[in-house]
C-alpha cells in the first residue's frame, strides 16, 4: 500500500481546500495510507510571531518548516508527498526540500498558484490572466493578495523565482479539479503529461427526505466580490420590478467583505434575506427547502463543491458559465447557466426556473443526483487517485535508476 505525507498550510479562515484535505485524510487505508503535516497561518498572528521582515523572508524559505518536513518524513517514510497550499508558514522552500529528500511531489491544484500571487487572478472587479503568461503585475498593482501591494509583490517575486529556478521539478503530477483548470495550467507551461484531471468525489447522504419547497432561492458561500454578489443582487432588483409580489425570496447565507453590501440591499429589497454564516442543520434545512441554488461567480471557479451539495439534496443549480461550473451544471437538465456578470440573464433563468413549477424543478434535481452518482463516485475517485500516486512514485524510481 502506497504511503503519502499530506502537507497543508491552513488558512486563517476554513474553506473548500481545507475540507478536501480532511476528506483525503478520511480515505486513509483505502489503497493508500495518509499522514498529515499541517502548518497554521494563525501562528503568524500571535503575539510571539516572527516580525514582518522575518515573515517576508520565510515565505520563500522557512528553515523550521523544512525541519518539520524532514522529521515527518523520517517518522512515516512516505513514498509520495502530497502538497496543497504551502504559504505563508510552510514556505515555498518545501519544494526544494522535497528534492533534497529524493521524494516525488503530487501537487493539488485548488487555485491558480504558483502563477497567480493571489491564487485567484482577480483584480479590481475582473480577471487578469497575465500571471499565466509571466506577467503578475496587474495583480501586484491591484493589491490582489490581502489588499497589500508589498505582500502581493513579495509573493509574485518568489513565485517567479520558483518557476525560473526549476524548483518545481520535484512535482511529478499536478491534480486539476476540473478540465478547465488542467487546460489553464498547460497554457501556463506545465507539461501536459504531468497534469491530470480528477474532480472531487462526494459521499452521498442517501435519498433526500421529501420536503416541500420553502419558496426561496439560496446563495451559500463566502460573501466576496468574485462570487458575483453584485450580479445576484442586481438580478433580484430586476425580478422585484417585473414580478412584484410574485417575486421569490433570495436567502443569502455566508459572511465576508460583501456582507455590508448585502445587508444594505436587504433594507431596500423585501425579497432579499441575509442570514449570515450557517452550518449543520440550519444549512441542511435551507438546502432542502430551496427551489434552486444560485452560484453566480464572476471569477474562474476551479470546480464549485456547492453544486455537489445542491445535487445531493435534489435541488437544481443556477450558475455562471465560469470555470469548472460549466463541467458540473448541464443547461436545461440539472439547471441553467448564464454569462458571468449578466444580471439580466440570471433574472431570466430564475423566471425560467419558476415557470417549471415544483415538478419540473424536482426532475432537474433528480437529474443532478444522477450526475453526482455517475461523476463523483468515491470508489472511482479512489482508484484514479491511487493510480496517480503510483505513477508519480514510478516516475521518481525511473528517474533514479535510469
Amino acid at each position: 500500500m502506497i504511503s503519502i505525507l499530506q502537507v497543508f498550510n491552513q488558512y486563517l479562515e476554513s474553506g473548500g481546500e481545507e475540507v478536501w484535505v480532511n476528506e483525503i485524510s478520511g480515505f486513509s487505508g483505502n489503497g493508500f495510507l495518509v499522514n498529515d503535516l499541517r502548518f497554521l497561518s494563525s501562528d503568524w498572528k500571535r503575539k510571539d510571531a516572527p516580525t514582518r521582515l522575518i515573515q517576508a523572508r520565510k515565505v520563500w524559505d522557512n528553515p523550521e518548516s523544512r525541519a518539520k518536513l524532514r522529521e515527518a518524513v523520517g517518522l512515516c517514510r512516505p513514498d509520495v508527498l502530497l502538497f496543497h497550499n504551502l504559504i505563508p508558514v510552510g514556505s515555498l522552500g518545501l519544494y526544494d526540500e522535497a528534492a533534497r529528500l529524493g521524494l516525488p511531489v503530487v501537487q493539488y491544484i485548488h487555485n491558480f498558484r504558483p502563477f497567480s500571487p493571489s491564487g485567484t487572478m482577480w483584480v479590481r472587479g475582473r480577471i487578469h490572466e497575465g500571471g499565466l503568461h509571466g506577467n503578475p503585475w496587474p495583480e501586484v498593482f491591484g493589491r490582489a493578495w490581502e489588499s497589500s501591494f508589498l505582500k502581493t509583490l513579495l509573493v509574485a517575486t518568489y513565485q517567479s523565482r520558483l518557476l525560473r529556478e526549476g524548483s518545481l521539478a520535484s512535482v511529478r503530477r499536478w491534480i486539476a479539479v476540473s478540465e478547465f483548470m488542467r487546460e489553464k495550467f498547460i497554457e501556463a507551461g506545465v507539461p501536459a503529461d504531468r497534469v491530470v484531471t480528477l474532480r472531487h468525489c462526494w459521499k452521498s447522504r442517501g435519498e433526500p427526505v421529501p420536503e416541500p419547497e420553502s419558496g426561496h432561492y439560496l446563495f451559500l458561500g463566502r460573501l466576496v466580490p468574485e462570487k458575483g454578489i453584485a450580479t445576484m443582487l442586481d438580478a433580484w432588483r430586476l425580478l422585484e420590478k417585473r414580478l412584484g409580489d410574485a417575486c421569490p425570496r433570495l436567502v443569502i447565507a455566508g459572511s465576508g467583505p460583501e456582507e455590508a453590501r448585502v445587508q444594505q440591499a436587504a433594507t431596500r429589497m423585501k425579497n432579499v434575506v441575509p442570514v449570515g454564516f450557517v452550518a449543520g442543520e440550519p444549512k441542511e434545512r435551507l438546502l432542502r427547502g430551496c427551489k434552486a441554488l444560485v452560484a453566480p461567480s464572476i471569477w474562474w471557479e476551479p470546480l464549485g463543491l456547492i453544486v455537489y451539495e445542491s445535487y445531493d439534496h435534489g435541488r437544481p443549480v443556477l450558475a455562471a458559465r465560469s470555470g469548472g461550473l460549466t463541467e458540473t451544471v448541464t443547461p436545461g437538465v440539472t439547471g441553467f447557466l448564464h454569462a458571468p456578470g449578466d444580471a439580466e440573464a440570471l433574472a431570466a433563468d430564475v423566471e425560467r426556473m419558476e415557470s417549471l413549477g415544483h415538478h419540473g424543478r424536482a426532475v432537474m434535481g433528480a437529474a443532478g443526483r444522477e450526475w453526482l452518482a455517475a461523476n463523483a463516485c468515491p470508489k472511482q475517485w479512489l482508484e484514479s487517485f491511487t493510480a496517480i500516486l503510483q505513477a508519480a512514485a514510478g516516475d521518481q524510481r525511473n528517474q533514479v535508476f535510469s
